[in-house]
């Protein structure tokens, strides 16, 4: 029962870490795929933007911590996750919380997660 329990929370995990950056994957392609047009975002909009994303690293954060104290992911992985929702926050911070590069804005594509060194 234990055993089923962990994998359940491993899941769970797994589930609130992928389903919350696949809902950006959803976003329709421009009819133009070579659309370069940057947006201007507001010191409003990204003072509102960076409200939002950081409670959303406040929330990660918990739950990563709260599966590290339940024994379903070791402390050292818990560190590492975070650290990582951190530095996603950062860059965020420093492109004017809007996407930038594979994952977002005009540079969408093909992810390349991983790539093996040649």
């Amino acid at each position: 029962m234990k055993k089923f329990v962990g994998i359940m929370a491993a899941c769970l995990l797994s589930m609130s870490i992928f389903g919350a950056t696949s809902s950006f994957a959803e976003v329709d392609k421009p009819e133009d795929a070579n659309n370069t047009q940057e947006v201007k975002l507001t010191d409003a909009q990204k003072a509102e933007l960076a409200k939002l994303h950081k409670g959303i690293l406040e929330q990660k954060k918990q739950l990563i911590q709260k599966y590290a104290e339940f024994g379903v992911i070791p402390k050292e992985k818990a560190e590492k996750m975070i650290q990582r929702y951190e530095e996603h926050y950062k860059m965020l911070e420093e492109n004017g919380f809007i996407f930038k590069g594979p994952h977002g804005g005009s540079n969408r594509g093909p992810h390349h997660h991983h790539k093996s060194e040649e």
